[in-house]
């Protein structure tokens, strides 16, 4: 693989998955029914906030997933709410790293990534993610040594046998794969499938038809890339520049008269596109 591919891998450290079982919940109590479907209300109530705006919408919502509160824990999901919340406020992404205990997997790997090999610790903090994340630590061995990997569709099918093993590292290497990769239908039907369980990579999925369009100007491609825009503000993860790509396809082609040129809409979206420090 070549050495941007695996560069991006190393970024994309930094959204592992926990590898904690959580404890099951005995629905057939009508107390414990009644608080998750509250817990669940809050969270729409948030996404509601976030797709309004809300800048602290977009942290609350960062730490319900985190913990599994009233949505399904993903640190991959956490990741986007908190980028867009670092992104509305000016703050930095890395100081996601303070919202995890000492021993989390997370810390775990991103201590991983800034050690050198030869540092005494190094191997420590190594044996701690294979027992705490094993999935997660064997994603981050084969991208490390992805360099000597001369067949591309080797490392992805191990990526792809990991992401159904629950590898949110594994998802993201894939997507950085093929981010740079000539293989379009390759990049379509990955981003198709992982989008149904993380709602920002719509957001990709819809450059692919914005992409088309440009090369042949078929309308139906615009109307496929807003929709899944659109999929991915359902979740509240619609971050500034794509409300602001949005907020360009209303003004040009509903002037048009392709589409209807919602002046409420629009509105909000130069919300969601603005940085508000």
């Amino acid at each position: 693989m070549n050495r941007l591919f695996t560069i991006l891998c190393m970024v994309s450290l930094l959204v592992l998955h926990t590898s904690c079982n959580d404890s099951v919940m005995d629905l057939e109590s009508p107390n414990v029914e009644m608080k998750t479907r509250a817990v669940e209300q809050r969270v729409q109530n948030l996404i509601q906030q976030a797709r309004q705006g809300d800048v602290e919408a977009y942290y609350s919502l960062a730490l319900c997933y985190r913990d599994g509160d009233g949505v399904e824990k993903s640190l991959l999901n956490m990741i986007c709410m908190y980028a867009i919340y670092s992104q509305k406020t000016g703050g930095e992404i890395e100081d996601i790293i303070e919202l995890f205990d000492e021993g989390h997997p997370f810390k775990l790997l991103t201590e991983i990534f800034i050690l050198s090999s030869c540092d005494d610790n190094f191997e420590e903090k190594w044996e701690q993610l294979k027992y705490v994340a094993p999935i997660e630590a064997k994603a981050f061995e084969i991208a490390k040594d992805s360099f000597t990997t001369e067949d591309d569709s080797v490392v992805i099918n191990i990526m792809r046998e990991l992401e159904n093993e629950g590898s949110e590292l594994a998802v993201m290497i894939q997507a950085a794969y093929y981010d740079g990769a000539i293989d379009e239908t390759g990049k379509k039907e990955c981003l198709t499938r992982i989008a149904e369980k993380y709602p920002f990579f719509n957001l990709l999925l819809g450059d692919v038809y914005a992409e088309k369009y440009r090369d042949s100007e078929d309308f139906s491609y615009i109307q496929n890339a807003i929709e899944c825009y659109y999929k991915a503000d359902a979740y509240g993860m619609l971050i500034p520049n794509y409300a602001n790509k949005l907020w360009g396809m209303y003004d040009k082609f509903g002037q048009k008269g392709l589409i209807e040129y919602d002046k409420q809409e629009i509105e909000r979206l130069k919300i969601l596109a603005k940085r508000t420090y």
